[in-house]
């Protein structure tokens, strides 16, 4: 989610670190998950605005400057695709 939020929040600054560190998060997700089935949607949905909370407050500290992230959906943390090759960084 920090990488997410920086990504929304600060455009121009975007960069390929960024985008590998949000899947590589998501990789470990996926392999935590494997290892433990009880990590599942369910699970992730219930602490879902704590762990938000927290990434928004380390991406403040990190910015400098408020984020723009009100919340992030579902997709946008594990679905969606950012690189920096298309206009927004995400498709």
């Amino acid at each position: 989610m920090l990488h997410i939020i920086k990504w929304k929040s600060q455009p121009k600054k975007r960069t390929a670190s960024w985008a590998i560190s949000i899947r590589s998060a998501r990789r470990e997700i996926e392999e935590s998950q494997e290892e433990m089935p009880s990590l599942n949607r369910d699970f992730i949905e219930s602490i879902w605005e704590k762990c938000f909370q927290v990434s928004v407050k380390d991406a403040e500290d990190e910015m400098g400057k408020k984020g723009q992230s009100t919340s992030l959906s579902w997709s946008e943390v594990f679905e969606d695709e950012y690189t920096l090759s298309d206009g927004d960084g995400s498709d």
